[in-house]
């Protein structure tokens, strides 16, 4: 073959590549669109099911090296992979957090499929039984239905508990509730990514009180905007203890996770200060429980700590 129709070639499978990674952005977003609309884009069809068949298409597609440059290669999987998550974000019309979150779980599933693209070609090199590699994509598929029915799903319901002795009495922790509620507090990296309140209407620390907490989201930092807010009832309000319940969220938060409620306790020390303990109780939503279980009692647990700090300890000055 001359050197000419060498990179006619060459150029011809770049190009019949690239259609075939628009046609895979294409089959994405329509295979997503279809799980939104029959309410399965909560179930493991959606963050584990089409990472793997993404992950099967761009090893099919991307050219495997002649040499065993394998490193170069997974590298070209990598960037198709993003090319193909961020093309389907675009045609949905994904918010910035959606895309963070949906990264890890994507790239992992791209990871573990690639693995067994070596351990295929491993055991072809040593004429052992390859039928073994297969274990890893069948274990794949069967939790990707994680969700779709009850029977194949896992607990939901979690409680975090968070605690902290702050130098005041319960009284004065009391009073300092009622007051305007800044929630300036420098947040963690994963909290940094949903927004703040925009209004916290607090009222008092009665029983029966509603407290009603504003939200704005720009889903595409500057536009795209997302109004919501939380209803909270004070449902049990004592000397030593506070218990609320979400009647309402509207918020960009409820669509990952439902807050039931929250138990406040005051406990006095000795020498004056309080402990206070904080127990946040809500509802998983999204599948996996092995990545969203941990991922959301982790943000939670941030959040709790965030508002002990915030709500509870002595302004300075």
């Amino acid at each position: 073959m001359s050197e000419s129709s060498s990179e006619l070639n060459k150029t011809f499978n770049k190009r019949l590549r690239n259609i075939y990674i628009l046609l895979v952005i294409g089959l994405a977003s329509l295979l997503i669109r279809l799980l939104i609309s029959y309410e399965f884009d909560k179930t493991a069809l959606l963050y584990v099911g089409i990472p793997f068949l993404v992950a099967l298409a761009l090893l099919s597609i991307v050219e495997k090296p002649e040499k065993p440059s394998l490193h170069h290669y997974y590298l070209h999987i990598v960037l198709w992979s993003l090319i193909v998550m961020l093309g389907t974000s675009i045609v949905l019309f994904e918010g910035i957090i959606c895309v963070v979150m949906f990264m890890p779980i994507y790239f992992a599933i791209i990871f573990l499929m690639y693995l067994f693209e070596l351990l295929v070609k491993y055991l072809n090199h040593t004429d052992k039984n390859k039928h073994y590699a297969h274990v890893l994509p069948v274990l794949i598929v069967m939790s990707a239905f994680e969700g779709v029915i009850p029977s194949t799903s896992f607990n939901r319901d979690y409680s975090v508990t968070k605690e902290l002795i702050v130098n005041s009495t319960t009284a004065e922790i009391k009073h300092k509730l009622t007051q305007p509620m800044q929630l300036e507090v420098e947040r963690n990296w994963l909290l940094s990514l949903f927004p703040m309140p925009s209004r916290i209407d607090a009222g008092t620390l009665k029983s029966g009180d509603i407290h009603t907490i504003d939200f704005v989201y720009h889903r595409w930092f500057v536009t795209n905007t997302h109004k919501g807010n939380m209803i909270l009832e004070l449902s049990s309000v004592e000397q030593d203890y506070i218990q609320t319940t979400f009647l309402e969220d509207s918020s960009y938060i409820g669509n990952y996770l439902r807050l039931r409620g929250t138990e406040i306790r005051f406990t006095p020390i000795e020498d004056g200060s309080t402990k206070v303990i904080l127990t946040i109780h809500y509802h998983r939503f999204l599948d996996p429980v092995w990545y969203f279980g941990p991922l959301q009692e982790y943000a939670i647990g941030q959040t709790a700590s965030l508002l002990l700090e915030e709500l509870f300890v002595p302004a300075k000055g």
